[in-house]
């Protein structure tokens, strides 16, 4: 078994070392990481760290995995701080207008109702939950999770 000792200066009572087990370990923590998570940014933060621990240099990361340099230190950092949980995202998403409950309301009046169209579903948000989106898009997917059939209304052409 190798030994690296590492001794800071101005502390020479307290020593770190890392062994070729620590490593293996740490991988395979990486690679587990790595194959359950579902965002390709966490995925490229461990895999930029694994190749690191694996003597590749920055470079050749960099290169291969499309990041910076920088990238490569600073989520090395992280990992050695907080171990895989410093590579998580620590966006976790805005809170929604509606609670899953109200959406099921939602999606039970839009199956009821004759006339499903965004502007009768607009209608029906702002004068029932006092929501208004921002995009039209956020109406398209209620009415898409209602699965009845509904088109936009054409546009006549010219």
């Amino acid at each position: 078994m190798k030994i690296k000792v590492f001794m800071p200066e101005g502390n020479e009572n307290t020593f770190q070392y890392t062994s070729d087990l620590d490593k293996r370990k740490k991988i395979h923590e990486l690679n587990n990481f790595i194959f359950k998570t579902k965002d390709v940014r966490e995925c490229k933060r461990a895999e930029a760290v694994k190749l690191e621990l694996l003597g590749i240099s920055h470079q050749e990361i960099a290169n291969k995995l499309g990041v910076s340099m920088s990238f490569i230190a600073k989520h090395k950092k992280h990992y050695n701080e907080k171990g895989v949980d410093g590579l998580k995202l620590k966006y976790k998403g805005a809170k929604g207008y509606l609670t899953s409950t109200q959406k099921a309301e939602i999606v039970d009046w839009i199956k009821c109702t004759q006339s499903r169209n965004l502007s009768a579903l607009k209608r029906y948000l702002k004068d029932n939950y006092n929501v208004v989106f921002k995009s039209k898009e956020s109406y398209y997917r209620i009415l898409r999770e209602s699965q009845v059939c509904w088109r936009p209304a054409n546009k006549a052409k010219r």
